[in-house]
């Protein structure tokens, strides 16, 4: 008897596989326009964020709810809270 699987084991698993969670790519979205940051260019919307506080959120896309005194920007997401940062000079 061998551990190998054969052809008529259709049943046979791999114990160090089983319940394994299949590799997840992990997407990122444009801050400011909300696309996939790894599809298409953004070299205009990182200029635009140099500028102006970010519209969605990184992770998930959601519109942002954003708060702003002089230079300073708060932005919160509903879902993964409140991120921070500093305008430069238009």
């Amino acid at each position: 008897m061998t551990d190998l699987p054969t052809a008529g084991d259709s049943g046979w698993s791999d114990p160090d596989t089983l319940g394994a969670i299949p590799p997840v790519v992990a997407v990122t979205y444009c801050a400011s326009c909300g696309r996939s940051a790894n599809k298409g260019n953004h070299v205009l919307c990182r200029e635009r964020l140099r500028v102006e506080p970010p519209v969605h959120c990184t992770t998930c896309r959601r519109e942002l709810t954003i708060t702003r005194s002089g230079s300073q920007w708060s932005a919160t997401c509903k879902k993964h809270g409140e991120t921070s940062g500093t305008l430069e000079d238009a």
